[in-house]
C-alpha cells in the first residue's frame, strides 16, 4: 500500500476507522486497513501528551457545537456518559 494517496475514512455501516485508499468518485478504495483501535490510542496519547481536557470545532450549523473530551477521574466519566445517554 503506497502511502501518498491515503486517508482516513469512517465506514458509516460497521462505524470503523479505515486507512484506505479514495477512489475517484470519493468512496473507499478495496485496499483498506481496519485502524480503529490506533485511532483511539493516538487520540488518547494526543490529549495526554498535550494535558488538553476537551477540543472544539467550529459549529457546523446553528444547533451542533462539537465537541470531544478526555478524562482518566471515572466519577467525571459517568457524569458525562449519563448527560450524554439524556438524549
Amino acid at each position: 500500500m503506497a502511502y501518498e494517496n491515503l486517508k482516513l475514512r469512517n465506514a458509516m455501516v460497521s462505524g470503523e476507522i479505515y486507512l484506505a485508499r479514495e477512489t475517484n468518485d470519493g468512496l473507499m478504495g478495496n485496499s483498506r486497513r481496519i485502524i480503529t483501535d490506533e485511532v483511539l490510542n493516538a487520540t488518547a496519547d494526543w490529549f495526554l501528551a498535550n494535558k488538553k481536557k476537551f477540543v472544539n470545532w467550529k459549529p457546523v450549523d446553528e444547533e451542533t457545537y462539537p465537541y470531544l473530551f478526555f478524562t482518566t477521574d471515572l466519577k467525571k466519566a459517568e457524569k458525562i456518559k449519563a448527560i450524554l445517554e439524556e438524549e
